[in-house]
């Protein structure tokens, strides 16, 4: 072979390899890529795998990251709707949905944050103006809005981002919050107040039920005493009766027994040995006293 001949052998080769290298790629699993042709990019994505394309110049290969992203805003301080400044921090958790849209707007990591940024600094901004100072700080936790309000500024920044950039926000949280140093003060001493007059309304409804119980244990004690009291003298009553009955019953069999165990029963009570006791002659408790 000729000299000529194998530096034209030697050139088709190089020029078939490197048609091979720039025509061959692969994309790997945590990629996505367009293609471009001429700079303009083709209205197709590439996945993972092994792909064939014109070479270089005509075709060109942009990759992307298809991975979810973390983005992690710096803190900004906002005013509430009762013109309360407070400092929100907040990360952003996104992805590339539409890469070709993503190509034709952004192009690339960074300058795709600084659009996120701007967008959720004033949806957020906007959503905090809306809420009072209570809905972020409350002694009451029912009351504190940060995640109803994140889930607003996700869905609306999401809203955005998808149409105008082609990124798909999936998560979007307030991981901060915090008071500037002059309203730091203010809201304490409100928060102080706020839970002093909660313990002195805890107090006031301890102390009525207090008196609730108090009063109800004083008038089941009166109902308890006065149903004993209807029971012992029923008792004392129905003894009575029955005593009653058997004097009676006793006195009809021998009466003249009866009023002499009668008298002597008098006698116990009304005589001891200190007492004088001055009777008439004719009274009834000398008939045993002055003899048969």
């Amino acid at each position: 072979m000729s000299p000529i001949a194998k530096i034209l052998a030697g050139a088709a080769a190089i020029i078939v390899l490197f048609v091979a290298l720039t025509a061959l790629f692969t994309i790997d699993e945590t990629e996505t890529a367009i293609v471009t042709r001429f700079g303009r990019p083709l209205d197709r994505t590439v996945g993972p795998g092994l792909h064939l394309k014109w070479p270089w110049p005509v075709e060109s290969v942009v990759r992307m990251d298809a991975r979810l992203l973390i983005f992690d805003n710096e803190p900004t301080e906002m005013l509430t709707q009762d013109k309360k400044n407070v400092v929100i921090d907040n990360f952003i958790a996104w992805r590339i949905d539409d890469p070709l849209r993503f190509a034709q707007t952004v192009k690339n990591r960074p300058e795709a944050e600084a659009r996120l940024l701007d967008i959720a600094a004033s949806e957020m901004g906007a959503a905090v103006g809306r809420e009072p100072i209570e809905s972020f700080i409350n002694t009451d936790a029912s009351k504190v809005k940060l995640r109803e309000l994140s889930g607003q500024v996700a869905k609306a920044v999401d809203a955005i981002a998808r149409k105008s950039f082609g990124i798909e926000v999936s998560d979007l949280q307030i991981n901060g919050l915090n008071l500037p140093p002059q309203n730091r003060a203010s809201v304490i001493k409100r928060m102080r107040a706020e839970r002093d007059r909660i313990a002195t309304r805890y107090r006031s409804e301890g102390e009525e039920e207090a008196l609730k119980v108090e009063a109800r244990a004083a008038a089941e004690k009166e109902r308890i005493v006065a149903d004993a009291r209807g029971k012992a003298e029923a008792i004392r009553g129905q003894g009575e009766a029955d005593a009653m009955k058997v004097f009676a019953e006793a006195y009809k069999k021998d009466p003249d027994f009866y009023r002499l165990l009668r008298t002597l029963q008098s006698y116990e009570r009304i005589v001891d040995k200190d007492t004088t006791v001055f009777i008439e002659s004719n009274s009834d408790l000398m008939r045993y006293l002055s003899g048969p």
